[in-house]
């Protein structure tokens, strides 16, 4: 495919060397030229101050929208209206009702739109996955989850601190991959209660920590928490079976090696396969090879509809913060 990328941030750099060996990338668009060139340069894209000069650009298949969340919604509408596949990061949009209109315009026009949940896609995530859906272990009866990193200099300065940009803090920046991965792999989540706090000076309604409680309709629960707190860079995930405890542990690179490690009931309390999964980061590139599956079905498939539910999720916990009640998820986005 012949791609365009909207943003020259981290993201950017983390996509770029995904892309499939007959794919090329086409334009990149930034208001950061300097940024913009330093990734051009290496694979001979032309580049733009706007998405809007990227998307007159006739000839691309696909857009990666790697920018700030404020910008998702115009930049994807206008993406698939210009008849471009769309791979637009997490989270989706600021809110679920912005996530929806991004999934009515791709619907409309026939475009893929699919929202970057990378974490699906690590090796010991997918091994997990296949547990769930052909019942290897029972039914999934209760999960755990911590991501985080500690809280650095300047992160009041960044985008992910302005209130104009974002709609939440550590829980939809990082936590959001959590819940997706209980609403997405384990059960739909019903209703949620949550607690965050305030400790680093950030500005109103961006919590550095949040401790979260999803709830299924028959009951299960998952405990969640995303933390700007954690000082040491962490990714725990864990669900109880009926029939064992699933682990994983690291995500690669800073946060650790990492490794599958399963707990079967009856094999007594030191009994546990360890599965490691060495090397690089492998998350981006076989997202990527999914996107491009999608693309080449016919007729192209609905938008997944993960990007928004997940959102929908985080707005009940933020809701919950405020009454201190299990506070449902919003029943057009179950």
């Amino acid at each position: 495919m012949r791609v365009g990328m909207i943003g020259a941030g981290l993201q950017c750099g983390r996509r770029i060397p995904a892309l499939g060996p007959d794919d090329v990338l086409v334009a990149i668009a930034a208001p950061d030229l300097d940024r913009a060139r330093a990734h051009a340069q290496r694979v001979g894209a032309e580049v733009f101050t706007h998405w809007e000069e990227l998307l007159a650009h006739t000839e691309l298949d696909a857009v990666i929208v790697a920018t700030p969340p404020d910008t998702h919604l115009a930049a994807t509408v206008a993406a698939v209206t210009a008849g471009k596949h769309v791979l637009c990061e997490k989270p989706l949009a600021r809110t679920s009702d912005e996530a929806a209109r991004m999934e009515a315009a791709a619907r409309t026009c026939g475009r893929v739109l699919h929202c970057g949940f990378n974490h699906r896609f690590h090796p010991a995530v997918r091994a997990l996955a296949r547990s769930v859906s052909d019942g290897e272990h029972g039914r999934p009866l209760s999960a755990l989850g911590v991501y985080g990193y500690g809280f650095r200099p300047g992160y009041g300065d960044e985008w992910r601190a302005d209130p104009a940009v974002v709609s939440g803090g550590q829980l939809m920046e990082q936590g959001i991959h959590l819940v997706d991965l209980v609403d997405a792999l384990l059960w739909p989540v019903h209703d949620v209660i949550a607690h965050t706090q305030h400790s680093f000076g950030l500005p109103p309604g961006i919590e550095d920590d949040a401790h979260v409680m999803l709830r299924s309709a028959a009951g299960q629960v998952a405990m969640l928490r995303s933390s700007l707190s954690q000082w040491h860079n962490r990714f725990l995930f864990e669900v109880t079976f009926e029939h064992a405890t699933v682990r994983i542990d690291g995500l690669t690179g800073s946060y650790g090696e990492q490794t599958l490690t399963v707990e079967k009931r009856g094999d007594g309390p030191f009994g546990a396969q360890i599965t490691r999964f060495r090397g690089p980061d492998r998350s981006w590139a076989a997202e990527w090879a999914r996107f491009r599956e999608l693309v080449a079905q016919h007729p192209v498939p609905d938008p997944d509809p993960s990007g928004r539910r997940a959102l929908s999720v985080v707005e009940a916990a933020y809701r919950s913060v405020e009454t201190g009640r299990w506070t449902p998820v919003s029943k057009e986005n179950r």
